[in-house]
């Protein structure tokens, strides 16, 4: 038997740790880059042999030029070399230009080699003249586009302007050979739009004449068509934007059918979008029981910038009783006008209030909307103040505004010795849920405080002094059992063996770990290695000898009155 305290806490802190190094995998050939690289190669030959020749007609201006992934607008005439006077396709009679994205497909397809060559080659405003070879025309491998009367086999004529190029930042391909969105004003802010989230919006359709009206619509709701939410759904609050399909999107009871009044082959059906508001909902536990909203922004970003981990804060709110209205709390009234100060993860609030203000940011005002088993019905029994005011079942609607947080402080950053008295007064805080019954509570900041001590093994910091280090190494071991309790009094008793196991392996005589997996296998009937375990907890310590020898009898006891009811059983199956 080990020696009294011969345990290696420094051994077991480090096995705490999270860090743990990962051989970087090998680099492997990659044959994808090899054949492009190939393609790439035999392209370029195939250039240099006159598969594309330019001829310029009119300068462009500016100096940059089209490139992959850029949305390009242009006006064509296409003819056979054979027949150069023959025109068989153009956009010249109804002015209405094509509109593309090079090397993607976008709203009409992939254009042919020879023609994004041929694009990318030129400035805004340039007009020219290309002969292009069968092989980069429409006979090219990666084609999706079609003229009628435009073969495979023939070598064309082109003559192209081109009208502008929106650089491919700005550029969107929602649904390939369907739906491109071009960015015409950027927005701000950091989300996009997205089932629940609220809208408004102004969308023209088309070329109607009439001005649109804000429109106010939720995400997912089908208020408008699928396609176009879809594209509304990659932009940002305030910006502008273009939507080009190639066939209407559809009708809705705000949106109506789009009509385009050419039936050429660049014929696009186009959605002009200003988005005016972003309102984020969230349906925060997925089943709509307690749903957020935000009515005013705060300052800063979601989220680096929220308390998700349990801090202290000041908030304002005030809480309603769904359906009646009647105001149950109103801190401001209540505290003279004072803001009301609390401590997440302690349960001072309700579940629902709680996981909302963990999502919000400062300066942030949401309404929220809690049933009952995430509002006061948890809280009427350990009989909170507030609680008492809601009756039974009640579903509830606060309306909070985050005022400020204090971010905790992590162990890493402070000197040993206040990281070592930070750590015991989180444990203390710990310890109170638990002895108040609230298992869950106490669980999350228990897991809370170890990862904080991993992160401070991580730092080296354990290694510079012993008396430091062999107290937050005890700690962390009486945190690791107390997750065992935990564990056990919610009914997870796998996982109070994990832990007890844990610390086993790091201190084989800890006898509150015997005693602790003793108990965990009794709840899960295995007697032989319950026994086992209080065996070698009065082998660990003598004085605890005597509550070793009562629970082997409780072990004895309880595998009897279990054989007698299988039994019972038994005899019951067989009687039928």
């Amino acid at each position: 038997m080990a020696p009294a305290g011969s345990m290696d806490f420094r051994r077991f802190m480090e096995a705490l740790s999270l860090a743990c190094a990962k051989a970087e995998p090998p680099i492997e050939p990659s044959i994808d880059t090899a054949a492009k690289h190939w393609t790439a190669r035999k392209e370029q030959a195939l250039l240099e042999q006159g598969a594309v020749l330019k001829v310029v007609n009119e300068e462009g201006r500016g100096d940059a030029n089209a490139e992959e992934g850029d949305l390009v607008k242009f006006h064509y005439a296409v003819a056979f070399e054979s027949k150069p006077s023959q025109v068989i396709a153009s956009t010249r009679e109804d002015g209405k230009p094509g509109v593309f994205v090079l090397g993607k497909k976008g709203s009409l397809g992939r254009l042919p080699r020879g023609m994004e060559i041929a694009l990318q080659s030129m400035k805004e405003g340039e007009r020219s003249s290309f002969t292009i070879k069968p092989s980069f025309g429409f006979g090219h491998p990666d084609c999706s586009w079609t003229l009628e009367g435009c073969g495979t086999e023939a070598t064309l004529n082109m003559d192209l302007e081109l009208v502008s190029i929106t650089k491919g930042v700005c550029v969107q391909v929602v649904k390939e050979d369907s739906v491109v969105k071009e960015t015409l004003k950027d927005g701000t802010g950091w989300e996009n739009p997205r089932p629940p989230y609220k809208v408004v919006a102004e969308i023209k359709v088309g070329d109607r004449k009439e001005e649109p009206r804000p429109l106010h619509f939720t995400c997912g709701s089908s208020a408008i068509p699928e396609l176009l939410e879809e594209a509304i759904g990659q932009m940002f609050q305030g910006e502008v934007a273009r939507i080009y399909a190639r066939e209407c999107l559809g009708s809705s009871d705000l949106v109506p059918a789009s009509t385009c009044p050419s039936e050429g082959p660049v014929a696009l059906h186009t959605y002009e979008v200003s988005l005016l508001e972003v309102i984020q909902v969230r349906d925060v536990v997925g089943t709509q029981e307690v749903m957020k909203s935000r009515v005013k922004n705060g300052e800063g970003e979601f989220p680096i910038d929220c308390p998700i981990v349990d801090c202290a804060m000041k908030i304002r709110c005030v809480g309603k009783l769904k359906g009646s209205g009647e105001v149950f709390w109103d801190t401001d009234e209540e505290g003279g006008g004072e803001p009301f100060g609390l401590e997440t993860g302690l349960n001072v609030v309700p579940d629902g209030l709680e996981m909302c203000l963990k999502l919000m940011v400062p300066g942030e005002t949401s309404v929220i909307q809690c049933a009952p088993k995430y509002a006061y019905d948890d809280l009427r029994s350990r009989q909170d103040r507030v609680a008492g005011r809601v009756p039974a079942g009640s579903e509830v609607e606060w309306e909070v505004t985050l005022l400020e947080f204090e971010k905790p402080k992590k162990l890493a950053d402070l000197p040993l010795e206040e990281a070592t008295a930070e750590a015991e007064q989180r444990k203390r805080k710990a310890n109170a849920l638990f002895n108040s019954g609230r298992f869950k509570y106490a669980q999350a900041k228990y897991e809370e405080l170890l990862r904080d001590l991993k992160a401070l093994v991580d730092t080296g910091a354990m290694m510079e002094a012993g008396g430091e280090s062999e107290a937050l190494g005890r700690l962390a071991v009486s945190c690791t059992l107390n997750l065992a309790a935990c564990a056990q009094r919610q009914g997870q008793h796998v996982e109070a063996l994990k832990h007890c196991n844990k610390v086993l392996e790091m201190d084989p005589e800890n006898p509150k770990a015997f005693y602790r997996r003793g108990q965990t296998h009794a709840h899960l009937s295995e007697w032989d290695a319950a026994r086992r375990d209080y065996k070698s907890m009065a082998s660990a310590s003598e004085d605890l000898k005597s509550e070793a020898d009562a629970q082997l009898e409780r072990i004895d006891r309880l595998e009897r009155d279990a054989l007698q009811k299988q039994k019972k059983q038994f005899q019951g199956f067989f009687n039928r």
